[in-house]
């Protein structure tokens, strides 16, 4: 009989519509993150996916973390730092694939590396089992609403008390 398998974890946080708040949530996000982790990033275009990579490079310290831009027609941007960030895009997500399966799994889920994927919902199946999955939407009623979740608590530990950590920055 295999150990039952820890229980999920998830925080939400609504964001006023203003672009440098959704890059001080990706700040905090990229502060607590590891070498060796993906962060799965969904959302309509506009829901500020790149600025809040921006933010979560700030976060890592990458050396230039301004320098974050879409990957849509690059597929893959590395962005050095002590902890370097590959920023990669499911937008065209047969582009993408076609990489991943030529040998860009190996490249791309590097375990000295913090990996973002945007559109990853797109790309699913090429994930790793230890993802962050991060959605960005855009309700009428609200400027943004950030969903965070994971299939374990033991994967991102932290995760489970971000909205404290949100509420004391």
């Amino acid at each position: 009989m295999s150990a039952p398998q820890e229980s999920a974890a998830d925080a939400a946080i609504d964001l006023p519509n203003d672009p440098l708040t959704t890059e001080r949530l990706g700040e905090l996000v990229g502060a607590r993150l590891q070498p060796g982790d993906t962060v799965a990033l969904s959302g309509t275009l506009g829901a500020g996916k790149t600025t809040f990579v921006r933010g979560l490079a700030r976060g890592l310290d990458v050396d230039d973390p301004d320098a974050v831009s879409s990957p849509t027609y690059l597929l893959v941007i590395e962005h050095d730092g002590e902890v370097p960030l590959l920023h990669a895009d499911a937008y065209l997500p047969a582009k993408l694939e076609g990489f991943l399966d030529d040998g860009g799994l190996e490249y791309l889920f590097d375990p000295a590396k913090v990996v973002v994927v945007e559109w990853a919902e797109l790309v699913r199946n090429h994930l790793p089992d230890k993802v962050l999955w991060i959605e960005l939407s855009v309700p009428p009623e609200l400027g943004r609403r950030v969903s965070m979740r994971t299939q374990s608590k033991g994967d991102f530990p932290w995760l489970a008390d971000f909205r404290t950590i949100w509420a004391q920055r």
